[in-house]
C-alpha cells in the first residue's frame, strides 16, 4: 500500500474536507482528490460516499483509519528517532583518558556536550595511558585522550594532536621558591624531587632536562599519575615537575603554585581513535567540545 497515499487519507479524516486537507498538507485541493481516487482503486473499494461537494466516509474508511492508527504512530516515532539522531540527541558515547586530561578539560568538554540531550548518555572512564590504547584498540572506547604518547602510535591508531603543554614546576604554597619568576633544575636539588614513573616517557623527558643541566635526577618519590604528584606537593613532601594541565587544578585550590620550568619542555595531548571504524556524530560532537575546553584554558 502506498503510505503517501494513505497518509493524504488520514489528513482528509481528520479535516473532514478535501480542502482542510491540502491546507495541512501544503498540496492543491485537487491532488488531494486525485490521491483518494488512486489510494480508492489500489484498494480495490471505495473510501467515500460523494453527496453534492462533500465527502461522507464509508464503514470501510473508518476501518482502514483505525487500523492504519498503529502504523502512522510508529512512523512518527520513527521519524522522531530519526531527527534525534541527527541532532546527536540520542545514542551513547564512550571515551577514555589519562588522569591529566580526564580530570581537566574533560568535565567542561562532558558538561557542554550533554546540554539539549537527555536521552544520550556519556561513559568516561579515567585510566592510565595504556589501558586508554587498549580500550581504543578493543573498540570499548569511541576514542581516548592520553599524553605524550609515542609517535609511531599513529601507525595503529588514528592520532590528532589537541595541544602541546608546557611543563611547570610545581611547589607548596609559602615554599622558598614560590616567588620565583622561572626555576631551572638546580634550583631544586636542594628538596626532595617527586618524579613520574621511570617508564613513563613524561619521566624521561624530566630527567634529560636535569642531565643536560649537570644536575643528578634523584628522585625522592616515584608515582604513577602527575595529579598525585600535586597532592603530595601540597602535602609539603616535596617539589615536582608535571604538566600544566595537573598542575591548574591544584593551583586553584591554593595547595601548591606552579611555576615556569626551563629549559622549556613540552608535551602534545593526543585525541585517538580507531582506523577501522570511524567516529560517530555523537562522538564528534563529544570531540569537538574537548577541543573547545583545551582552548578555553589558554595554556
Amino acid at each position: 500500500m502506498n503510505t503517501r497515499l494513505l497518509g493524504i487519507f488520514r489528513a482528509v479524516m481528520t479535516s473532514q474536507t478535501t480542502v482542510g486537507a491540502s491546507r495541512v498538507l501544503g498540496i492543491s485541493q485537487p491532488a488531494v482528490s486525485t490521491a483518494l481516487g488512486q489510494l480508492e482503486s489500489e484498494l480495490g473499494f471505495p473510501l467515500f460516499n460523494r453527496v453534492g461537494n462533500r465527502l461522507v466516509p464509508r464503514e470501510e474508511a473508518k476501518l482502514l483509519f483505525s487500523a492504519s492508527e498503529a502504523m502512522f504512530m510508529y512512523s512518527e516515532a520513527l521519524d522522531q528517532t530519526v531527527e534525534d539522531i541527527k541532532e546527536n540527541r540520542l545514542g551513547h558515547v564512550r571515551v577514555s583518558a589519562t588522569p591529566q586530561l580526564g580530570h581537566s578539560i574533560l568535565p567542561q568538554a562532558i558538561r557542554r556536550f550533554i546540554i539539549g540531550k537527555p536521552d544520550v548518555k556519556v561513559f568516561c572512564d579515567v585510566v592510565d595511558s595504556f589501558k586508554v590504547i587498549e580500550s581504543v584498540e578493543a573498540l570499548a572506547a569511541d576514542f581516548g585522550l592520553a599524553m605524550a604518547l609515542e609517535p609511531e602510535l599513529d601507525q595503529a591508531l588514528k592520532m590528532v594532536k589537541i595541544a602541546s603543554i608546557e611543563m611547570v614546576c610545581v611547589v607548596p604554597h609559602g615554599h622558598p621558591l614560590a616567588r620565583r619568576k622561572r626555576v631551572v633544575p638546580a634550583d631544586l636539588e636542594p628538596y626532595p624531587l617527586i618524579g613520574l614513573s621511570r617508564l613513563a616517557r613524561v619521566s624521561t623527558l624530566i630527567a634529560a632536562a636535569f642531565r643536560d643541566a649537570g644536575v643528578p635526577y634523584r628522585v625522592a618519590v616515584e608515582t604513577r599519575y602527575s595529579e598525585t604528584a600535586c597532592r603530595l606537593v601540597g602535602a609539603g613532601a616535596g617539589v615536582a615537575v608535571v604538566d600544566a594541565l595537573s598542575a591548574i587544578a591544584h593551583t586553584g585550590q591554593q595547595q601548591i603554585v606552579a611555576l615556569p620550568f626551563r629549559p622549556k619542555n613540552t608535551i602534545d595531548a593526543w585525541a585517538i581513535s580507531s582506523k577501522d571504524r570511524p567516529l560517530t556524530r555523537l562522538a564528534e560532537a563529544l570531540l569537538f567540545e574537548t577541543h573547545h575546553a583545551m582552548k578555553a584554558l589558554r595554556l
